[in-house]
């Protein structure tokens, strides 16, 4: 076999035989890379996952929401189940965001229902959000994959470099012993992180900056800490001052563990006085032990590009973002869902390889709007806010409750949806490629984060497909296929409805029908649906639905 080698000088070179082939190899094992494998099973494609940890370490809880719109994939897969029952704070115990001057002090303000928590049916979405560390979801996931056939799980697995050719995807591994082999895939799923090497390897740069400010983490157990305010997810202790530093505080579990945020506090300082600081948010001293620390840096960064050929970037290895919202995790899920499917749509042979075109253009902005939101939400911390409800209400609101961006974004102008009016576009400041800067407290974001509160279901293309509740209890996702579906009134005997499954049939789209709910609000629309749950084409008549447009085998009509 003829050596292998990057077009670019994108990274070293490497020359090696292939050994092992697979259709879709996905590097790092992390949320993204887990979604992406569960997506591609979803759809009958098996795929090889390499990830360097044998154990998820429950050390480094990181993420801790699970939004509405990551349940509503979950629940696709047949694991939101798993995952509510797997996670230590149920629902019902708490859907609160408390604001105070100390677990020991009085409160400031509340906020209800935060982060999409509710434990009533809501006709807006299938599955509410859920307080779960990452963790925990990467377990309940791993558990999942091993369920999956023709999916492989590599734990102890690293990627160390890879060659591309027309064909596919030479990659080099080393696995736990320190043995190396090769892999081929026709197509890879960079989902390695920040400081993986996919991104550096098809030459791909970070752009954006840095904000100076440190921050500390704590992790500890304290079996004996409560609090006279009640449950909550999460406590936000305001205003510091000698004797109460500003921070965040919650637990993960409900038998003594909790995580705590200090925004401004140094690593050299925080691991000296960890003691010291959650005594300051307590507001009394507590029996505890200090179980991990980690002090971090908020980046808001976006790749200069998400693709090199048959390599695409998902995830954090395609952008950053604060934690401030919940939204990173979250935003990785989503671009493992929007690539995996069009991948899976392609190997089965009824998508052109012009679908995965769209996969950058779609993600784009939806990323670009969950930086801008998570950077807004991070300028009034608890160092800087006062101890004023009001001001705490005005100031935090568009970061508990965020339903327009967990589901009013939109692949409105994607080059595989119908198209629409355009919107005028926003204003962004540029940057280098590469330019990784800081920034003063206070600068002006490079992406507007618009209106992220107001969520209005709707059917223009592009959009999700609105959620409703049927009769019998189950919800319209669950009527829907794994390929595209057809959603409208009247739909057996329809001429335009033969007419589209005749050319679904003759390009071997697979096309499920199900029939708008007499009280759904758009009964009397006709909408192609996508297997991500967005509407890709609208019409009043199903024969005027482009589904080949929409899997990528013609242009926009």
């Amino acid at each position: 076999m003829k050596s292998l080698y990057c077009r670019r000088p994108r990274g070293p070179s490497i020359h090696l035989v292939t050994t092992q082939s697979t259709a879709v190899l996905v590097v790092g094992g992390g949320p993204a890379g887990l979604a992406a494998a569960a997506e591609l099973s979803q759809h009958g494609v098996g795929c090889v996952v390499l990830e360097p940890r044998t154990q998820v370490s429950h050390r480094r809880p990181r993420a801790k929401t699970t939004s509405i719109r990551t349940l509503e994939h979950l629940r696709r897969w047949g694991a939101a189940d798993a995952l509510r029952a797997a996670a230590p704070l149920p629902v019902a115990w708490s859907q609160r965001v408390t604001f105070c001057e100390s677990l020991s002090g009085p409160r400031i303000t509340d906020f209800e229902h935060a982060f999409g928590l509710t434990n009533q049916r809501d006709d807006r979405f299938a599955e509410a959000g859920q307080q779960v560390p990452q963790p925990v979801v990467e377990e309940v996931l791993r558990a999942h994959l091993r369920r999956c056939p023709g999916t492989e799980l590599r734990l102890g697995h690293r990627a160390t470099a890879l060659a591309q050719d027309e064909d596919g995807v030479t990659v080099a591994v080393r696995d736990e012993t320190g043995a190396s082999y090769q892999i081929r895939a026709r197509y890879l799923l960079g989902c390695d992180g920040a400081g993986g090497m996919v991104r550096d390897q098809v030459g791909a740069r970070y752009v954006g900056r840095s904000d100076p400010r440190p921050n500390f983490n704590l992790v500890f157990r304290a079996p004996g800490l409560d609090t006279h305010l009640g449950p909550a997810v999460q406590y936000w202790v305001v205003g510091a001052h000698a004797s109460a530093p500003a921070g965040l505080i919650g637990r993960l579990d409900l038998a003594g563990t909790w995580w705590a945020i200090l925004p401004g506090v140094e690593a050299a300082y925080g691991a000296a006085h960890a003691a010291e600081l959650i005594t300051g948010l307590v507001g009394a001293p507590v029996e505890h032990q200090v179980l991990a620390t980690d002090p971090w840096t908020a980046r808001m960064l976006i790749a200069d590009t998400f693709r090199d050929r048959r390599v695409f970037l998902v995830g954090e290895s395609a952008h950053v973002n604060p934690p401030f919202g919940g939204h990173g995790f979250n935003t990785c899920v989503g671009d493992a869902v929007n690539v995996a499917w069009k991948i899976a749509a392609v190997l089965g042979g009824w998508a052109a390889e012009e679908l995965l075109a769209s996969y950058e253009p779609e993600r784009r902005g939806v990323i670009e709007q969950t930086v801008a939101s998570a950077e807004s939400n991070m300028r009034m911390l608890t160092d800087v806010l006062p101890r004023d409800a009001a001001a705490i209400q005005r100031a935090k609101r568009a970061e508990f409750y965020s339903l327009g961006l967990v589901l009013g974004y939109s692949y409105a102008g994607s080059p595989v949806i119908q198209p629409v009016p355009a919107h005028p576009p926003a204003e962004v400041t540029s940057y280098p490629p590469g330019d990784v800067t800081s920034y003063p407290p206070g600068e002006v974001t490079s992406y507007p984060p618009g209106d992220v509160t107001s969520y209005t279901p709707g059917t223009e293309p592009g959009a999700r497909l609105p959620h409703h509740w049927l009769p019998d209890g189950s919800s319209l996702y669950d009527r829907l296929g794994r390929g595209f579906t057809l959603v409208g009134p009247g739909l057996d005997g329809h001429p335009g409805v033969a007419a589209l499954a005749g050319t679904a049939r003759r390009r071997g789209i697979p096309l499920a029908l199900a029939e708008s709910p007499p009280a759904y609000p758009w009964a009397a629309e006709f909408l192609l649906v996508r297997p991500d749950q967005h509407i890709a084409w609208r019409a009043s008549d199903p024969a005027a639905l482009d589904i080949e447009a929409a899997a990528g085998l013609g242009a926009v009509k």
